[in-house]
């Protein structure tokens, strides 16, 4: 199973309140996926179905970049456990006890939008062990999800869905940089060029970032004179 997601929400430290959230969540096994989404529900389709919709894919392609671990998820064992993230109430309706540890896209009034790492957001409304047994939703399910889809999120499905698209690639940019800034600190500052070339390379297969991402990255941290030195390691 592959598990991933994303959670964007504006937060109002004032008075602990989220005035904004939204969040997609993907668990991917055998070709199904499940897809659960905040003010929508959830359902299991193909995961082919799921590349022909442009707006879930969008989510699903950001949701397995946020993440450095696919095939990780935890459960939380004890309700009475102190030490053990628990979910959020503001959040989430129901107890939830299985969670993934990702990145996330969290604005607070009072400061700049940025993806964070080091919380716990990404809690399924679901036992992952009991997608083993269960097949496609019933097709008046998987209407009804995309009919409430529509209802709540059809003005990103319209004519923003191109600026969404920007919003998220330059969030995504950031989050990437910083990670790389991360890894140049652990190493000396000669060779700068090396250092982000196979840098992006590992963060590439690690991310597993789309080709687009990768080439803004690379443009943005290689000289364009040290371009060609690297362009027959390229193949995409």
């Amino acid at each position: 199973m592959e598990f991933s997601g994303v959670f964007d929400a504006i937060y109002n430290s004032n008075n602990d309140d989220y005035i904004y959230l939204k969040y997609f969540l993907f668990i991917k096994y055998s070709d199904l996926i499940y897809i659960e989404i905040n003010g929508v529900g959830s359902i299991i389709i193909p995961f082919k179905e799921l590349l022909k919709h442009r707006y879930l894919k969008m989510y699903y392609d950001i949701s397995v970049m946020l993440i450095d671990n696919k095939h990780k998820i935890i459960e939380k064992i004890s309700k009475d456990d102190r030490y053990k993230p628990q979910y959020n109430k503001q959040i989430y309706n129901e107890e939830r006890n299985w969670f993934i540890d990702s990145a996330y896209f969290l604005k607070d009034l009072t400061t700049k939008k940025r993806v964070e790492t080091g919380k716990y957001y990404h809690y399924y409304n679901i036992n992952p062990n009991n997608l083993r047994n269960m097949g496609v939703s019933k097709v008046k399910n998987i209407t009804k999800f995309y009919k409430d889809l529509y209802i709540i999120y059809g003005y990103e499905q319209g004519i923003i869905f191109k600026d969404l698209i920007e919003h998220y690639t330059n969030l995504l940019l950031e989050y990437n940089i910083n990670l790389i800034d991360k890894e140049l600190e652990k190493i000396s500052a000669s060779q700068e060029d090396d250092k982000n070339f196979f840098n992006l390379l590992e963060l590439y297969n690690k991310k597993g970032m789309n080709a687009d991402i990768f080439h803004i990255l690379y443009n943005n941290l290689i000289s364009e004179k040290e371009r060609k030195k690297y362009t027959k390691y390229l193949i995409c």
